[in-house]
């Protein structure tokens, strides 16, 4: 019912520890609250991106704090959600009250959490990178194992909402494929919305046969192919707090495309790492697009990423939870 997808499951790998938790069964909030309590945790840490799982986290974290002198602290992917959901912000301010510390992970998401907590005791540090992914694989047998012959190949991965401007990208690669008969639009990921509005504007394009939706969850030791087969990576989004997208780019050494948004923007050396464009607008995409390929060079690109994703460690990441502890620590 609340699912708009199919699965997030990779049947491929195997959990890691204990999964107990569902978001709507009281129950397990319980069961989860007794697992955690066991451990007399120092620090409990949970990720947020969503208002729908507030009540569930209230639950959890108002029986850790009375049973433990645990510190909580929220790694926060968004704050205000991308679409609109009922008493959001009231929400969320609830469930801040209980919570210590906060890691936010961009600029937007910062401004976000000042508004709704008084002084707060956060650090902002970047999405860092997914290193734990499978290695990039050869270009070529990626390319036949997919069935892709074209020479040039535009990516747009992640599932699909309105917010990430998929429809943008269709449209503006319209004048790219009229010039260029060697490229290719790659689309990977699930659609959560009406996959119908994409496939109509495919529909009516000319060129067709030039975009491939290949519509599914991505398991975890298919994505290299994807990125391996791309050269470049398109995030057309409406609105962002940040992405992972980014970060999962840079860690197999593809350049990236996106609106000018200052969550986007602020993980990006343009000219050296990405290109932007000007948010909604379908010429600026085009024109990034096809001025990219004019004088593209791979090894260009690989050297600056290489250099520039260091700044996304885990180590930074980490350090930034420990740094917080501490500081919530001299409070007492």
């Amino acid at each position: 019912i609340f699912f708009p997808g199919k699965s997030q499951y990779d049947s491929n790998l195997e959990p890691i520890g204990k999964r107990i938790l569902s978001s709507t069964n009281f129950f397990s909030w319980k069961k989860t609250s007794e697992e955690i309590i066991s451990y007399s945790p120092d620090i409990f840490i949970f990720k947020f991106w969503h208002p729908f799982f507030a009540p569930c986290y209230n639950h959890i974290i108002k029986k850790i704090k009375k049973e433990t002198n645990s510190k909580v602290i929220m790694i926060c992917d968004n704050i205000i959600p991308h679409e609109n959901f009922p008493f959001s912000k009231k929400i969320i301010k609830k469930l801040m009250t209980k919570v210590d510390g906060f890691i936010v992970q961009s600029s937007i998401v910062e401004d976000q959490l000042k508004t709704l907590v008084k002084n707060p005791v956060y650090n902002k540090v970047f999405h860092p990178i997914y290193d734990t992914y499978p290695s990039e694989r050869n270009k070529e047998d990626s390319k036949k194992k997919m069935g892709i012959s074209d020479t040039k190949v535009v990516l747009f991965f992640g599932f699909i909402r309105p917010y990430k401007g998929l429809d943008i990208l269709i449209k503006s690669m319209e004048k790219i494929f009229e010039k260029d008969n060697e490229i290719k639009l790659l689309i990977a990921g699930e659609c959560y919305e009406d996959k119908n509005k994409y496939n109509r504007i495919i529909a009516k394009s000319k060129y067709k046969d030039k975009i491939e939706w290949i519509e599914k969850f991505v398991p975890d030791d298919e994505i290299p192919d994807y990125f391996s087969v791309s050269d470049v990576v398109v995030l057309p989004y409406r609105n962002a707090s940040q992405s992972g997208i980014i970060p999962l780019s840079y860690h197999y050494d593809r350049p990236v495309i996106t609106s000018n948004l200052k969550s986007l923007t602020e993980v990006i050396e343009e000219g050296k790492t990405g290109f932007v464009f000007e948010l909604n607008d379908i010429n600026s995409l085009t024109s990034k697009i096809t001025d990219f390929f004019k004088d593209y060079d791979s090894d260009f690109y690989k050297r600056n990423i290489m250099i520039y994703k260091k700044n996304f460690s885990w180590k930074n990441f980490v350090t930034s939870i420990e740094d917080i502890y501490e500081r919530l620590n001299e409070r007492i």
